[in-house]
């Protein structure tokens, strides 16, 4: 299953790495992307390469024992240091970047020098339990600690820049953000492991099934920050179906209400009534959702002239002994408002002095189109239920 997981994960490494590639040729002046593709292609393979069965195969495929564990470990420290790279290009302007990431990439390029010569300088045994299966034996000591510690500095990296730029991102950066830092945890529990089996054969520790548990947490970690280093690419396109279809929900559940308002003050449609009740093609109901909340809004604004703020603020109190709060109480204020102002017919006009109902108050929270329909939807509940049972106060004021 350990094996599948990560081959599959390794492939999906593969084919994002393959459908971002042509972006990045057009476009040099990305370098944030340029690395992002290396990350993707390397994190891919070295996924693939480090699965228990494959890594042995590399190695007896070319004749030269621990070779796959070197290709292995060495992809997975190039991922890492694409993704260091990737991340300061996003966070500092390219002349700031530059020198930061040719540092990072001579430590890296010292590391795999070192790993390459410290594993062939000796003959360590290959097996699943690389390291506790030559635990004390000087060339694997080195090799690991070249390894290591290069996985430290991008795990801290990787971790610093995600806590202190998550907090002035927003929607799927700042979710694939958190996910860099799980990832980044987990990969701290996978160097803390990887260092607990370096000294555990002095204290007589085998460090149980090695190959198990590590490929839990480097997979483990590998995924987290590879979802999350992605997600503002993809993460759009798998919430763009639910999106549409709540908009087409919001679109239909507002339509009683901006058919009564619209037969009421008809000048506050945008375009004509046809085309706003006519079929839609894929896409537009977005931006016909968009308009139908501006009408109703703007028939609001004409409107509350009309009503009777005596009606409303007795409908406000029953709404209070009802225990209404927040959203709900002013969206049956807002409902009541609308109610009265409807009796009032013909009523001319005017401005009235009670700044009270001067305007709409405004939306809590930011004003985006998805809590605005929503509002808007609690207002047509509200409207709808002052009109099938009215209180006392509204009796007689059904429209």
């Amino acid at each position: 299953m350990a094996t599948t997981i990560m081959i599959m994960a390794g492939l999906a490494g593969l084919i994002t790495c393959f459908v971002k590639l042509p972006y990045a040729v057009r476009n040099p002046d990305r370098p944030a992307l340029r690395a992002l593709c290396v990350m993707l292609g390397t994190f891919g393979l070295a996924f693939i390469v480090t699965a228990p069965p494959v890594t042995p195969a590399v190695s007896e495929a070319f004749g030269v024992p621990n070779l796959g564990r070197l290709i292995g470990n060495a992809l997975t420290l190039i991922s890492a240091g694409a993704l260091q790279a990737m991340m300061i290009f996003l966070a500092h302007t390219p002349e700031q970047a530059r020198p930061r990431v040719r540092r990072r990439l001579t430590v890296l390029a010292v590391a795999l020098a070192g790993m390459t010569i410290a594993l062939f300088s000796g003959h360590p045994v290959e097996g699943p339990n690389f390291v506790s299966g030559n635990a004390g034996y000087p060339p694997v000591v080195i090799y690991e600690l070249f390894y290591l510690g290069y996985l430290s500095l991008a795990v801290t990296d990787l971790l610093t820049f995600s806590i202190r730029y998550a907090r002035y991102a927003d929607g799927a950066l700042r979710a694939g953000l958190r996910l860099v830092s799980a990832g980044a945890v987990a990969g701290i529990c996978y160097f803390v492991y990887r260092v607990a089996l370096l000294f555990g054969g002095f204290a007589n520790w085998d460090g149980g099934d090695e190959s198990t548990i590590s490929a839990l947490l480097a997979g483990t970690s590998g995924l987290l920050v590879a979802i999350g280093a992605t997600l503002p690419l993809w993460g759009k396109y798998t919430v763009l179906p639910w999106r549409r279809a709540r908009q087409l929900l919001s679109y239909r559940r507002l339509t009683p209400l901006w058919e009564t308002l619209y037969s009421a003050v008809p000048e506050v449609a945008l375009t004509s009534e046809q085309a706003m009740a006519g079929s839609y093609r894929r896409g537009e109901i977005g931006i016909r959702l968009y308009r139908r909340v501006i009408e109703i809004r703007d028939a609001q604004l004409i409107l509350r002239t009309r009503s009777d703020p005596d009606v409303v603020r007795q409908v406000e109190r029953d709404a209070v002994r009802r225990r209404l709060a927040g959203d709900r109480l002013r969206a049956t204020v807002d409902a009541a408002e609308l109610v009265t102002a409807l009796r009032a017919g013909d009523r001319p006009l005017e401005q009235r002095a009670d700044p009270e109902h001067a305007a709409p108050e405004p939306m809590e929270g930011d004003a985006r189109l998805t809590s605005e329909s929503r509002y808007l939807e609690l207002v047509a509940e509200a409207f709808r239920r002052l009109n099938d049972d009215p209180p006392a106060a509204l009796e007689g004021a059904k429209v």
